[in-house]
């Protein structure tokens, strides 16, 4: 910020033949031609490491990116997080323009999904899911909103340090609220026996990534692309839902 096999009930037709006495004598008739003689030898299909998993962790598909855990079927990623809907236009300008400064040294890529997060992304079974968001949603039914803004770039790498981040941090100012946000959250994620956000949370929306340990090279840079977000208009980050992702699902809990 880690995110079943089926075996097959037919058996084989050696299982299912038996001895059942000398054959009857029968007129002989000519042998039809075989299916190789008629459509040649066919050849093996050699299976490939792609086609035995899901495309999801084909790193190919997604920018070279590592999963940090295996994809597996009924296995559903899920984190929760506060979007960053109101300042998008800003920060998509910003992503740009960071992108074309910084092209000659490191490949950045536009992080989509602008949030912040409130949970690292942990694994749920499908099974789990109902209940699990109906957990967060009685967790999160007496908090209240509030209104901040986003102000300092940091550079962060995750767990494996296989790609860097550069992420804009929530105000110094709003930290305090946004710690008894995460409370709730995390109370679900121990009642679930998954893990609970991190010690000291850093709260911030990233922005950027690239594939690699990049962290020096983005730190050099801060100073100058600090003053290219101070260009912009201040960033606000009106936190007035939480919302879920799990899989392809996006669950809303609206805050008071």
């Amino acid at each position: 910020m880690a995110l079943v096999d089926y075996g097959s009930s037919s058996s084989s037709e050696n299982e299912e033949t038996e001895e059942i006495g000398p054959a009857p004598t029968i007129l002989k008739r000519p042998a039809l031609p075989t299916a190789v003689s008629l459509l040649g030898t066919k050849i093996p299909r050699q299976e490939t490491q792609d086609e035995e998993e899901d495309d999801t962790d084909n790193s190919a598909l997604h920018g070279g990116r590592i999963r940090s855990f295996k994809h597996e079927r009924g296995n559903w990623a899920t984190f929760v997080y506060v979007p960053a809907f109101a300042s998008v236009e800003q920060l998509e300008d910003f992503q740009s323009e960071v992108i074309e400064k910084l092209e000659p040294h490191v490949q950045l890529q536009a992080n989509e999904s602008l949030h912040l997060s409130l949970s690292k992304t942990v694994v749920l079974q499908y099974h789990q899911i109902d209940e699990f968001t109906r957990s967060l949603q009685q967790a999160l039914q007496s908090c209240t909103g509030f209104n901040s803004t986003l102000h300092m770039l940091q550079v962060y790498t995750n767990e494996e340090r296989t790609r860097t981040f550069l992420a804009v941090q929530l105000d110094a100012a709003f930290t305090a609220k946004m710690s008894v946000l995460l409370r709730p959250v995390d109370l679900v994620m121990r009642d679930y026996r998954l893990p609970q956000f991190y010690e000291k949370p850093s709260f911030h929306v990233s922005l950027l990534w690239c594939v690699g340990d990049y962290q020096e090279l983005l730190t050099n840079k801060l100073k100058e692309l600090q003053q290219l977000l101070e260009d912009h208009d201040t960033l606000k980050l009106p936190v007035n839902e939480v919302h879920c992702k799990c899989g392809n699902k996006d669950f809303i809990y609206k805050l008071k």
